[in-house]
């Protein structure tokens, strides 16, 4: 009998705690609620994309430069402090839709769909503050903001890879005091990207919370280190070289290979893969089933 009314008295407490917390929810800027109620989503995690045994054949990569299934990207490069791109990287850039906005070549589609779909759902522009830049532009990103701004060679914006996006009035940090801020922090990993420099991750990246920076690394990675809430820095390291994992999203299938180096294993069967570097030596290869 004690037990059966320690649970009912747990029960309600609960149910109070709950109806005081929305109460208080409800008096709050949306801006609060959404970074509040983002943080409980923490508490649960995806599924990482489990280890699998394949039929494969061994490459290099040159042996597979002519194959038409595959098509190389810069889209998985790690870029920071400790993996600075090389003095002689020269990304693949291509303008934006003829409006002088210049990213990688791998991200134009993606972006586009995203930018499409904001103006659709909410009637609103999503612009681009900062997309690609030289070493030289780099340069002076550092004397216009210090510390603040990342040494050259360690800003993902040098390979086209990150954009810093805002809505009329809001950029930033506050970009996430808009709708559409607060709508692309939740869904922008649906079209291939991710908040580079989540609240949760500062310990790894070593930089803060920055809801406005998009990094693109494509699918289904966008997803996995979405659903799983971890950083770009811990996704790379779960991929042991040399082995397949298996992932599943949306009624697709996916192979990833990390290689160590120019080898690596192709299937037996696939569809299409695309190959980046991974900027710490290897590649990862994701093929499509």
């Amino acid at each position: 009998m004690f037990k059966k009314h320690a649970a009912a008295l747990i029960i309600a407490a609960s149910a109070v705690i709950a109806a005081l917390v929305i109460g208080v929810l409800a008096f709050c800027d949306a801006e609060f609620r959404y970074t509040f109620t983002d943080r409980l989503k923490s508490i649960g995690k995806g599924d990482m994309p489990a280890e699998t045994a394949v039929a494969a054949q061994k490459a290099v990569i040159s042996d597979i430069a002519e194959d038409p299934r595959f098509h190389f990207s810069d889209a998985m490069m790690l870029i920071n402090g400790e993996h600075p791109l090389a003095d002689d990287f020269e990304p693949d850039i291509a303008e934006y839709r003829d409006t002088e906005v210049y990213m990688n070549a791998c991200v134009t589609e993606a972006y586009g769909e995203l930018s499409d779909e904001i103006k659709s759902r909410f009637g609103e522009k999503l612009y681009i503050s900062s997309s690609y830049r030289t070493a030289e532009e780099q340069q002076r990103q550092i004397e216009e903001e210090g510390e603040l701004a990342q040494k050259v060679g360690a800003s993902e914006h040098q390979a086209g890879l990150g954009l810093d996006v805002y809505v009329m009035y809001y950029g930033g940090a506050a970009f996430l005091k808009h709708e559409v801020g607060r709508w692309v922090n939740s869904n922008c990993s649906d079209y291939g990207f991710i908040i580079r420099y989540p609240y949760y991750g500062e310990k790894e990246t070593g930089i803060s919370y920055e809801p406005w920076h998009l990094r693109y690394v494509g699918q289904p990675h966008a997803r996995i280190i979405a659903e799983n809430r971890i950083t770009l820095e811990e996704y790379i390291v779960s991929l042991r070289p040399g082995v397949f994992y298996s992932y599943e999203s949306g009624g697709e299938n996916w192979l990833i290979l990390r290689t160590n180096g120019d080898e690596l294993s192709i299937p037996d069967e696939f569809i299409s893969a695309e190959i980046s570097k991974d900027n710490t030596g290897g590649y990862v290869v994701t093929f499509r089933t």
